[in-house]
């Protein structure tokens, strides 16, 4: 849902001084194109290959001319990164080290001026955006996936492995239902593995609600049933979860209310620090036995929807918490 592409700085300078901003534009979260933080300080290798392109003679007009075009890319394009945190061998060329890195942890391509004299298929130049059948720029369109628990968390996994933090929000989370175990067991699998060395273990959230324990018919939901709701979920996801961690990692679970005024709880997401996807059918796999052809329409979140839910969800704002931050520590091997 989500490709990953090492940039050669030498590209960014050269779009700067040419004004190709068009070609920036098509990286991006609505785009589906994260830039890697490939070398560690991506940024800072653009602008010194900025500076050595003028001779670190910074009283040009062509340097002044291109200085803010250079700005505004790199923003652009350090908005969302992924953080590797590798830094480049000396001994390398950018792009040396960028397959180097590639044989060590996959991107999806690796764009640089030109791939004379290195055999890595992933390797491309601009020129890949002529050419509407090059799967490494044209991504494939995005179909309904499997309401399975490897299914979902496949159709996750590119976004799962890369990120540092991973929050799932699904108000009817409950940790001892085999549906939401499977998911939650495979999820974790999906982001844990083939991380590479210099990528630890991710931080996890569950945010679940608790008006999904109560019926109409029982009367007022006050604060002190909620409290008892809350714990009771608690108490469940400290029994059963441990058991899908590897130890070493770690879940923050929260219990929420739907707030007395702002957007109630409802819709279901998986937000990290790369991007999100919208769950509309809900993080748990079918039912076993039942609905077997269940699909959902997982969704990559725009990026204005995505900054949206990150501040209520990641950075609690607009939100109730009835119960939280409990932390809960695995111990599977």
């Amino acid at each position: 849902m989500i490709y990953e592409y090492a940039l050669d700085p030498i590209l960014v300078v050269n779009w700067a001084i040419g004004g190709h901003g068009r070609i920036v534009g098509q990286f991006g979260m609505d785009q589906r194109r994260i830039v890697s933080d490939y070398p560690k300080d991506w940024v800072g290798e653009v602008y010194g290959a900025f500076y050595k392109h003028f001779g670190y003679d910074d009283s040009s007009l062509e340097f002044q001319n291109a200085q803010p075009e250079l700005q505004s890319y790199v923003q652009w394009l350090s908005e969302f990164t992924v953080q590797r945190g590798v830094k480049r061998a000396a001994e390398h060329t950018w792009l040396q080290g960028a397959v180097a890195e590639h044989s060590r942890r996959p991107f999806h391509a690796i764009m640089t001026t030109t791939g004379d004299g290195v055999e890595c298929h992933e390797v491309i130049t601009p020129e890949a955006l002529d050419n509407l059948r090059d799967s490494r720029w044209y991504l494939p369109t995005i179909t309904a996936t499997k309401k399975s628990a490897d299914d979902l968390a496949a159709a996750m996994e590119p976004m799962l492995r890369k990120a540092k933090y991973i929050v799932l929000v699904d108000p009817y989370f409950d940790a001892s239902d085999v549906r939401y175990q499977a998911s939650f067991s495979a999820l974790v699998r999906a982001a844990c593995g083939a991380r590479g060395g210099g990528s630890g273990l991710p931080e996890l959230v569950v945010m679940t609600g608790i008006e999904q324990k109560h019926k109409s018919h029982e009367g007022e939901f006050t604060r002190e049933a909620m409290t008892r709701v809350a714990d009771d979920l608690r108490v469940k996801a400290q029994r059963e979860l441990p058991k899908f961690l590897p130890t070493g990692m770690s879940v923050s679970f929260y219990c929420l209310k739907h707030p007395d005024a702002g957007d109630p709880l409802h819709n279901r997401y998986v937000l990290t620090d790369i991007g999100g996807v919208i769950a509309p059918y809900g993080l748990a796999e079918y039912k076993r036995g039942e609905a077997h052809d269940a699909k959902d329409d997982l969704t990559p979140m725009p990026k204005g929807m995505y900054n949206e839910r990150h501040k209520q969800y990641v950075d609690k704002a607009g939100i109730d918490i009835v119960l939280g931050e409990i932390r809960i520590e695995g111990h599977a091997k």
